[in-house]
């Protein structure tokens, strides 16, 4: 159980449920976590969870935005996520603030070192304004996609913004 900023420039807090320093443990948690509903739903409540025992927490922010998807016809776990979170600790979603501009490749399948440059200007934000905005993602191993996303909010008037995953990657 964890709870801070890692490395992600601009991100003022990260909350996750589970981290790991072994890439492949990590590797079969997504698994279990995507191909599971049983696995799914115990994380996803047990963030839940942690968000509301924090209180502090769970009060920093006014609505919800998940990772956006390029690829419709793929399960987009962040917006599945967001929707258990949403409903659990009723805060709403707003779809409309963050949108996939640019189609990139599986992070997963690059170099660490290479994920920020393709994830660059991959996404776009609108009416963010004064908002105090909880990003919801499934994993992280990087934070280029929550470091990007971060930005865009922040650049498109983002007062506050804050993420939320189940499973981080933090090798030693």
């Amino acid at each position: 159980m964890g709870h801070f900023s890692m490395a992600i420039k601009n991100l003022d807090d990260l909350l996750y449920a589970v981290s790991y320093a072994d890439i492949d443990k990590f590797h079969m948690f997504m698994r279990d976590f995507k191909s599971h509903p049983e696995v799914f739903e115990k994380y996803a409540a047990f963030l839940c969870e942690r968000m509301t025992l924090e209180k502090s927490w769970a009060d920093s922010f006014d609505i919800i935005v998940f990772v956006p998807s390029a690829a419709p016809e793929r399960t987009n776990y962040s917006q599945k996520l967001a929707e258990f979170v949403s409903s659990k600790i009723n805060k709403p979603i707003d779809s409309s603030i963050l949108r996939k501009v640019r189609r990139t490749k599986e992070l997963k399948t690059l170099p660490r070192d290479e994920r920020h440059k393709e994830i660059e200007d991959s996404f776009a934000a609108s009416s963010a304004e004064g908002k105090k905005i909880c990003v919801i993602d499934d994993v992280t191993a990087s934070g280029a996609t929550l470091g990007e996303i971060t930005k865009v909010l922040k650049d498109s008037g983002a007062s506050y913004v804050c993420a939320a995953v189940i499973a981080v990657y933090m090798p030693h």
